[in-house]
């Protein structure tokens, strides 16, 4: 009994600090939840980049391997045993050096016995001849008949045939010993033997099949490249265009070349249509060998020290109003200004229609408004995840030409096309301004008309890739969650 009081005391002090600590939890739970559902948003910076000179180079890359431009396979006319064969594959030979010596031992005897038959068939025509001219001298003293004489006259003849037949039979014996020394038909390299020292070879003249293959050689000074090309880039690729070769054995070094042809028939390579374009390159120092892998690019045109504009600067009608809201403007009044101010006629009539952005240069912005599934991305324009710009790939606009580079003859020059800056002022405040642009790259554009040297134009990357990941989770947020990180409640009520 005289616990009691103690236990109704003890009691009362746990329920203090157990309600206590449940109002410190209920604080620190309210103050995360309010944390959570009302998200610092903090405004991605504007980026102002200057309007300048440089040279842009659009390039059609393609991959492939290089090839010899004319193989040649070395058989020999005559058959038998191979003496000698002092080539390796990788030798370099000249017209008349020799590649195999075949016995000569058959081919000789019969040489001989030809030429016993020729002096035999000669003594024989010198006697018929003697025997021609007493028989004429007796048919004129009328001592013999006409008869007579005329066999004489026939023999002589038939002496002579046999002559001629049998002399034949010695130059095709000479010249079958001769076969039997096959020499190099054309300055090359040995790139492939298929003969050994004393393997029987056949004749490529009397065996069905064509015989043996010696040696395979090809002159390496000048070799081709065969590539693939996608048919988006032929049009704009023809014969006589500079190339620039990177192989995968020395990616450190470029060898210039030019397009020797495009092939007509198309080949089908995972449902997409390529062209194989030859590439004919100088191979002096005989580096290139063939079978080597490699990346090929065609000047497809060239625009030096020309006035750019970054793509990330670059809108089309379509993204103005997006972008204008990036910027703190009232997109109805920039599209209005743009409608009002939008440039007529001149030196480039046949641009693009605005109003579809067709071929506009996206930027970072138009990217990541396809990463995020909102509408007005440009169509033709490079993405973010790589893929190549209308025109096929390009170098970066501030590298260097390489040697010889300049205005690509072309087949369909770029036409002019529309697009929309934001021209930044003195006052901080952005002027909406359509421009024409030209020639376009991965980063920059040609300005054609529209924009003066030095001026500044706002870069919109950092905020439109900003505006999308918020469209992103602002659409995860109407659909429940994050995908994967959403827990459900199953129907019916709380789980166990």
């Amino acid at each position: 009994m005289m616990n009691f009081p103690t236990t109704r005391v003890w009691s009362a002090n746990q329920e203090r600090r157990f309600v206590k600590r449940s109002y410190v939890f209920a604080l620190g739970a309210m103050g995360l939840l309010a944390a959570c559902s009302e998200p610092e948003v903090q405004q991605a910076p504007i980026g102002e980049v200057a309007v300048e000179r440089r040279d842009i180079i659009v390039d059609a890359q393609a991959t492939g391997a290089v090839e010899p431009i004319e193989i040649v396979e070395v058989k020999s006319q005559a058959s038998g045993l191979v003496l000698q064969m002092p080539v390796e594959t990788g030798s370099n030979v000249q017209p008349g050096d020799l590649i195999v010596q075949i016995d000569t031992r058959d081919l000789k005897n019969q040489l001989d016995q030809a030429a016993a038959d020729l002096r035999s068939s000669e003594a024989s025509l010198e006697v018929a001849k003697a025997q021609k001219e007493r028989s004429d001298e007796l048919y004129k003293a009328r001592i013999i008949t006409a008869q007579e004489n005329e066999q004489a006259n026939l023999a002589f003849t038939q002496a002579q045939a046999n002559v001629i037949r049998v002399r034949t039979s010695v130059n095709i014996a000479q010249q079958r010993l001769d076969e039997a020394r096959v020499t190099a038909p054309v300055a090359g390299t040995v790139i492939a033997k298929t003969v050994a020292l004393g393997q029987v070879i056949q004749s490529a003249t009397s065996v069905m099949g064509g015989g043996t293959t010696i040696v395979t050689m090809a002159d390496l000074s000048r070799v081709q490249m065969r590539a693939f090309m996608n048919e988006t880039d032929i049009g704009k690729i023809s014969a006589g265009q500079n190339a620039r070769v990177v192989v995968d054995a020395f990616p450190d070094r470029a060898f210039n070349g030019s397009v020797e042809k495009i092939e007509p028939q198309a080949v089908i390579q995972q449902s997409v249509t390529m062209f194989p374009v030859i590439i004919s390159l100088p191979n002096n120092e005989r580096l290139l060998l063939p079978g080597m892998n490699g990346e090929v690019s065609v000047n497809v045109e060239s625009r030096l020290n020309v006035l750019t504009v970054p793509n990330d600067a670059v809108r089309n009608m379509r993204d103005a109003g997006a972008a204008a809201q990036m910027l703190g403007m009232d997109p109805e009044e920039v599209m209005a200004t743009l409608r009002g101010g939008a440039p007529r006629g001149g030196e480039n009539a046949q641009a693009s229609d605005t109003s579809t952005g067709r071929a506009v240069p996206m930027g970072a912005d138009s990217a990541a408004r396809v990463a995020a599934g909102a509408p007005g991305a440009a169509a033709g324009a490079p993405s973010a995840a790589g893929g190549r710009p209308t025109g096929g790939a390009a170098r970066p606009g501030g590298a260097a030409p390489r040697a010889g580079a300049g205005v690509a003859s072309r087949r369909n020059p770029t036409p002019a096309r529309q697009g929309v800056v934001f021209v930044v002022k003195d006052s901080g405040v952005y002027e909406p301004r359509m421009v024409r642009l030209g020639v376009s790259d991965y980063d920059y554009s040609e300005v054609v008309s529209g924009l003066q040297e030095g001026e500044m134009v706002a870069s919109l990357a950092m905020a439109a890739l900003q505006a999308a990941r918020e469209q992103r989770n602002a659409r995860f947020g109407q659909m429940g969650g994050v995908p994967g990180l959403t827990k459900t409640t199953p129907a019916g009520g709380g789980g166990r």
